[in-house]
């Protein structure tokens, strides 16, 4: 039964106005203004094959805010490494340009054309812990949808994202060292005057790194790769089980469409075998309509097998306990399930132009809370 509505981005954006705007310096500023969640996280496909994400993550529920450092690394034929911990405090300067707490520090320059990233999270609660560093070089604007804000009940839910840019890193993963460059997009999340599981029943996140189907393999790298990314989420039912959708698609780390209706398809549904309860889908249908930087209608659709299983995260064991009873009382079982791709394939349809087909590897997050 619904009990309140949802108003997305979208459907508030008048005729004759466009649907996606840049984004803003401000739009990434920290906020920590009310009950809620926020994150700041940085995705990264290098060309040595390590998938993953590193993020600063705030909560306010109660009486208290949490941080936790969350990080996600993953090397084809190398088990993955998930990592979440207590940042203890989180220092913000004025200007929100430089950010850090315990185990990660993230700092942009002023006009947040460069970001600089250290991970120690790891490293400080074990000697096997993971390390890394990271230089994210924007190389596109950001973008919104409309003012960014979805309206849910009383509260908002925001997303905004640069998505494409150059990225170094250097580290140690597994007890090797490794060093490397690639592809990486960078997402600020910011929920307020809503209770974060409130926010979806159920998220769908994609974040594909490839390269035409034409192109020869020795000429692709990170200069020349193109990237698809989703964010959709389906707020609970009794806000309306309304569908929330962000989409990007870059070529050659330059943003070529904003693509603001994706409609997700599970098939194959199976057991999870881990014991969460849960039916995953072998098979995710994504199809994202919107339009070009310069105005013509866009499509992009990419019929999806996750089939490689990299970490499943039983939220509530990783929550601290007071946020965690707060959580149980009301949700079962919140379960993140994360899983990569190695030959991905996405189709582009472009207004005017030839379809042509991107290869690639894809890194894929299912979150459930029902």
């Amino acid at each position: 039964m619904v009990h309140k509505k949802t108003i997305t981005a979208a459907s508030l954006v008048q005729d004759g106005h466009p649907m996606a705007t840049q984004s803003v310096l401000a739009d990434f500023a920290w906020k920590r203004d009310s009950t809620g969640s926020e994150t700041q996280t940085l995705y990264f496909h290098l060309e040595n094959g390590c998938v993953g994400f590193v993020q600063i993550a705030w909560v306010f529920l109660t009486l208290k805010a949490t941080i936790e450092t969350n990080a996600t690394f993953f090397v084809p034929g190398h088990p993955c490494v998930f990592e979440t911990h207590n940042g203890h405090n989180l220092k913000v300067a004025k200007d929100s340009l430089d950010y850090e707490c315990k185990g990660l520090q993230m700092s942009w320059n002023k006009d947040h054309s460069r970001l600089s990233v250290k991970y120690t999270a790891g490293r400080e609660r074990k000697a096997s812990g993971v390390a890394a560093s990271f230089e994210f070089v924007r190389k596109s604007d950001g973008y919104k949808i409309g003012d960014g804000k979805n309206y849910i009940g009383e509260g908002t839910a925001a997303h905004y994202f640069y998505p494409a840019g150059e990225i170094t890193a250097q580290g140690e993963i597994n007890g090797a060292k490794f060093e490397s460059k690639g592809s990486a997009m960078f997402i600020h999340a910011h929920s307020a005057n809503i209770m974060p599981y409130n926010v979806g029943a159920e998220w769908n996140m994609i974040f594909f790194v490839g390269h035409p189907e034409s192109m020869p393999k020795d000429k692709r790298n990170a200069e020349s790769a193109s990237t698809y990314h989703v964010l959709q989420y389906e707020t609970p039912e009794s806000y309306g089980s309304v569908h929330c959708s962000n989409a990007g698609l870059t070529q050659e780390n330059k943003l070529k469409a904003v693509l603001w209706d994706t409609k997700v398809e599970h098939h194959e549904l199976t057991k999870d075998e881990n014991g969460s309860g849960y039916d995953i889908p072998k098979n995710i249908i994504f199809t994202s309509t919107g339009k070009t930087v310069d105005g013509k209608k866009a499509r992009v659709v990419f019929d999806a097998r996750p089939t490689q299983r990299l970490h499943d995260i039983d939220v509530l064991h990783e929550m601290p306990f007071v946020v965690r009873r707060l959580v149980q009382a009301l949700i079962t079982k919140p379960f993140v399930f994360e899983r990569y791709e190695e030959t991905a394939k996405v189709r582009v349809e472009i207004e005017g132009e030839e379809p042509y087909v991107l290869e690639g590897v894809a890194f894929h997050e299912l979150t459930l809370m029902k």
